[in-house]
This record gives C-alpha cells, sequence and structure tokens, in this order.
C-alpha cells in the first residue's frame, strides 16, 4: 500500500484508505483544513452533539451547577466516547 506523501500542492492520501471508510465519504474545507469523515464517524459525531445539547439543557433547570462544572462533565463524557480515560 502507498503511503501518505506531501507534496508542493499539499498532502496525498492514498484511495486505499479512503475507501475502507465506506462507500459514502463526506469532504468539508474550512480555511486551510479539510475534513474527510466516514458517514458512521459523522452520525457519531451529531449524536456526541446531541447528547451534550441534552446535557447541557438539562443542567439549566438545576441551577446549582457552574458552568466550570457543566464544561468538566462536557469533558469527561467527550473523553470516554473518545476512548482516552
Amino acid at each position: 500500500m502507498k503511503a501518505l506523501r506531501n507534496t508542493k500542492e499539499g498532502l496525498v492520501i492514498p484511495s486505499a484508505w479512503v475507501k475502507r471508510w465506506g462507500e459514502k465519504v463526506s469532504v468539508q474545507r474550512t480555511g486551510d483544513l479539510v475534513i474527510l469523515e466516514s458517514s458512521q464517524r459523522e452520525a457519531a459525531r451529531r449524536r456526541l452533539a446531541r447528547m451534550v445539547r441534552k446535557l447541557r439543557r438539562a443542567s439549566r433547570g438545576l441551577g446549582s451547577l457552574t458552568p466550570d462544572d457543566l464544561a468538566a462533565e462536557v469533558e469527561k463524557v467527550r473523553r470516554q466516547r473518545a476512548g482516552r480515560r
């Protein structure tokens, strides 16, 4: 399998790497950054965002949580979902 290469024009990613992600791959460009994302990864990212919104909405009613407490809980959930404990 060919390796990742850096050229004058940019970064070359072997198509075999991207083909393993499935039939549908999302490509987004923001400034100098290009994001390649499989449909499964995109769905997982959206589920996490939905969970974070629900957590924030639920915490508003509690009133006892500070924004720092909430941010710590959100970061804890993100680390767990990313596999870094």
